[in-house]
């Protein structure tokens, strides 16, 4: 494990989770005084598993909600696609 600031090495440094006094676990970073939140101390087996990369939709800057204004059309056609009349 390594520190995303500074790219330390912070694998020793993991503390599990104590809710007893609130605290969750992670990694800390001495060097950036950094804690790195974490469920679990990853194994060295694990997959990383990263999101789908998908096409953005329509930018808010083309959108309006007002009728008669240009993105009007395309406010009402995503609203319809989520239920909306």
């Amino acid at each position: 494990m390594y520190c995303p600031k500074c790219d330390a090495n912070i694998s020793d440094s993991f503390e599990p989770d104590d809710p007893s006094v609130g605290i969750v676990g992670g990694w800390y970073c001495d060097i950036c005084d950094l804690v790195v939140a974490g469920q679990e101390e990853p194994m060295e087996d694990d997959v990383m598993v990263s999101p789908t990369k998908r096409e953005p939709g329509t930018p808010i800057s083309e959108i309006s909600g007002r009728p008669g204004h240009p993105g009007y059309e395309e406010f009402k056609r995503i609203a319809k696609s989520w239920g909306y009349d």
